[in-house]
């Protein structure tokens, strides 16, 4: 039986904590804020490229009634075409699609929007740039979930270019990615997929923006449009040719994707199967609109680490403590517990806003108390995980820094499971062997450079954001 909340029950104070609460029992009944809590739900670890690819294939191709999609961002990558064409396989069936993306981000060819739009794919965008709505600038979509038929549900951190997947093809993404994903089924899908319609009805979203492919544009009569009449059929001419050449391409992409080694088609894989049931799953959410009013995702990860009484693991790919953040972290180190944060160095990292707000800071994290690793690269870590006291796993979309937790919305799944918690720690660990552990001088253990494996014009660029972009945009790293 799932006990569900639409809207929390206890509100907080601007950016501030609740009370500290003083064991996870407690705090799935008496915070209230935190969102519905589901059980028996499969648990299942995603951390292999090729897994996490192969499981959102089967997850559209298997779907009967209806797919919602969340992507932070998506542009004309292969592996995004090829995902697309198989949305558009889904809803041919008669299978319902809704698909939902950060407009800053969406890199979708508008032909491409358009020609889905036609096939009956319902396409949304998050925060479109408008006049009315300076806040929006700042404030984005980072969600990344995939619900189907309202029983399964993938969240993480990949997008769906191939380097979220391991594969180093050409990509509006530069770096491959290290990523870990959790798949669920259960009852904890439907609560997601409420948060997701809450979302989709509100007026945080607005139609995809075609532009000259608009259905409205490509069916208005150019007659009338006096002395404008020809400039106007022409431009519907070009635009129906460019959706069906963007059909075209999607078919191509569609047919390759049947020779490509990454996945495989029609696979029947049931990815529940073999997978133990886990009671009390949660799925945590931001209130829609406003953060800051209700408390959220990362207010929640920071309640549970102040419940921490032996462990706390952290992977993220940008490692800034707000003020909040860093009073839970201290105020566990204080009580005797252990925290080990894994995290990008320069040699791995492609984000030189966020890089450049953390690296001034690595002596003070380590003489506070923290075990501060770095990943050496060549792949860029882009986990985001917390595993705590060997039993408490949390993963999602949100980053551990000021923009998940001030700006961006974030999405993250909860469950307390010492097998599933064991083997995330594995995975973990695993990590650590291609990581710097850093000392209290901010060098990495045992090397003699500040910036190890790195190359000298990397280092020239993040000094150059460090000294003339970072404290204009301090506040959102």
């Amino acid at each position: 039986m799932v006990r569900k909340r639409d809207t929390y029950t206890t509100t907080f104070r601007r950016h501030a904590l609740l009370p500290r609460l003083t064991s996870l029992a407690l705090a799935s009944v008496v915070a209230g804020w935190l969102p519905s809590i589901a059980t028996a739900d499969v648990f299942r670890i995603i951390d292999s490229g090729q897994a996490a690819a192969q499981v959102r294939v089967d997850m559209i191709q298997q779907a009967r009634h209806e797919i919602a999609i969340e992507l932070h961002r998506a542009s004309n990558d292969g592996l995004v075409l090829s995902y697309l064409a198989l949305l558009r396989d889904a809803v041919r069936r008669g299978t319902e699609v809704r698909f939902l993306i950060d407009a800053s981000f969406n890199k979708i060819p508008k032909s491409i929007q358009a020609h889905l739009v036609q096939e009956g794919i319902l396409m949304k965008e998050y925060h479109p740039p408008r006049l009315t709505k300076r806040g929006w600038i700042t404030k984005r979509l980072h969600d990344k979930v995939i619900l189907t038929d309202r029983t399964q549900m993938l969240i993480g951190g990949r997008n769906l270019e191939y380097p979220f997947f391991g594969v180093a093809k050409k990509s509006y993404v530069k770096k491959v990615y290290i990523d870990r994903d959790a798949y669920l089924q259960g009852a904890v899908a439907e609560v997601a997929h409420q948060y997701f319609m809450q979302l989709w009805n509100s007026v945080e979203v607005m139609d995809a923006r075609l532009g000259r492919y608009d259905q409205r544009y490509l069916t208005r009569n150019c007659r009338l449009l006096r002395g404008e009449d020809n400039r106007c059929a022409e431009s519907k001419t070009e635009a129906l040719r460019g959706i069906k050449r963007a059909a075209a391409l999607l078919d191509r992409h569609r047919a390759e994707l049947a020779s490509d080694s990454l996945v495989q088609l029609d696979s029947g894989t049931d990815w529940s199967i073999g997978q133990r049931d886990i009671d009390g799953v949660q799925f945590l959410h931001d209130p829609i609109g406003r953060k800051g009013k209700e408390p959220g995702t990362f207010q929640a990860v920071l309640e549970y680490m102040d419940m921490a009484e032996k462990s706390i693991v952290i992977e993220s790919p940008y490692f800034i403590l707000s003020k909040n953040s860093k009073k839970i972290l201290r105020r566990a180190i204080d009580r005797g517990v252990k925290v080990r944060v894994l995290t990008n160095s320069l040699a791995s990292t492609q984000n030189f806003f966020a890089h450049g707000g953390y690296v001034g800071k690595k002596k003070r994290l380590v003489r506070m108390g923290l075990e501060v690793w770095e990943y050496k690269g060549p792949k860029m870590l882009h986990a985001k995980t917390v595993l705590i006291d060997d039993k408490l796993v949390i993963i999602g979309n949100f980053n551990i820094d000021p923009r998940s937790e001030f700006l961006n919305t974030e999405l993250a799944v909860v469950a307390q499971d010492e097998q599933l918690a064991r083997q995330l720690q594995s995975s973990m660990d695993g990590h650590l062997e291609n990581a710097w552990l850093i000392g209290s001088n901010g060098k990495a253990v045992g090397e003699s450079k500040l910036f190890p494996n790195t190359k000298m014009s990397k280092i020239i660029k993040l000094r150059a954001y460090q000294l003339l972009l970072v404290p204009l945009i301090r506040d959102q790293l």
